[in-house]
């Protein structure tokens, strides 16, 4: 089940991200501190993912992107999560990785938590960045987890209840 929930999670945060990028694309303010929050999304997910796989990060922690840049970059970058996600078990999510952070110490943690903290840090990252566009004029978008299931289920799952309270009993 924990498995179903971040993969879940992940799903959600690639819809968010393009919600805001397209919000991003349409506005008529300065979106350098939106893009700037997006963009170092991208470039966490990136760093964990070379930790994650062995290899070594081609995006920069903080990198200075254009909306352009954020599409370009975050197409493959989804394809690759999409991926590692994918062939999570829930035996793969207790694994050990062993991986040096920016300052060269030597960590080892379970998968399953640096998942966790891939996501939950770019759900932080993504309020930031809605911040920030309503700082700068231009409006933010719903980019809840809730309103994603909303959008994506089948309908009738997520369906409105009616606001008809004549049958309640008096308060």
């Amino acid at each position: 089940m924990l498995v179903r929930y971040l993969q879940s999670l992940r799903t959600h945060g690639e819809w968010a991200d393009a919600r805001l990028l397209g919000l991003v694309r349409d506005a008529d303010a300065d979106v350098t501190r939106v893009l700037r929050e997006l963009a170092h999304i991208r470039g966490a997910q990136d760093v964990w993912l070379a930790r994650i796989q062995g290899g070594v990060a081609t995006i920069a922690v903080w990198p200075e992107w254009s909306a352009a840049d954020l599409e370009r970059e975050g197409a493959p970058l989804d394809a690759r999560l999409r991926e590692a996600f994918a062939r999570l078990t829930p035996e793969s999510l207790a694994e050990v990785i062993t991986y040096k952070n920016v300052a060269g110490t030597t960590f080892s943690t379970p998968l399953g938590d640096i998942l966790f903290h891939v996501l939950t840090h770019g759900q932080y990252h993504r309020g930031k960045a809605n911040a920030a566009l309503r700082d700068a004029g231009a409006g933010a978008i719903d980019v809840d987890y809730i309103i994603w299931q909303r959008e994506t289920t089948p309908s009738g799952v997520h369906r409105p209840v009616s606001r008809d309270r004549s049958s309640l009993p008096p308060e």
